[in-house]
């Protein structure tokens, strides 16, 4: 499925540059690695300068997991911007 990103520097196709961009790409290909699950009780989100996770504080927490994706790209295509 195609997914949309915000981009910054260098433009998707390579033209120049682009400060600000939205593109859409995919995956043309991909590998699913093993699935680890766990039971979890507490999950700590700390301030960041650069992010805001601490704002995506969790309501309920009904387990955890963890699992390897490699993805080839698809190249993508400008949508707006650039």
């Amino acid at each position: 499925h195609p997914m949309a990103h915000n981009r910054w520097l260098p433009a998707i196709d390579g033209n120049g540059l682009a400060h600000d961009e939205l593109i859409s790409s995919g995956a043309s290909s991909a590998q699913i690695g093993e699935t680890w699950r766990a039971t979890v009780d507490h999950l700590a989100l700390f301030d960041s300068p650069t992010e805001e996770l601490a704002m995506l504080a969790p309501q309920e927490i009904i387990g955890a997991y963890y699992r390897q994706v490699g993805v080839v790209w698809d190249g993508g295509k400008t949508l707006a911007g650039g």
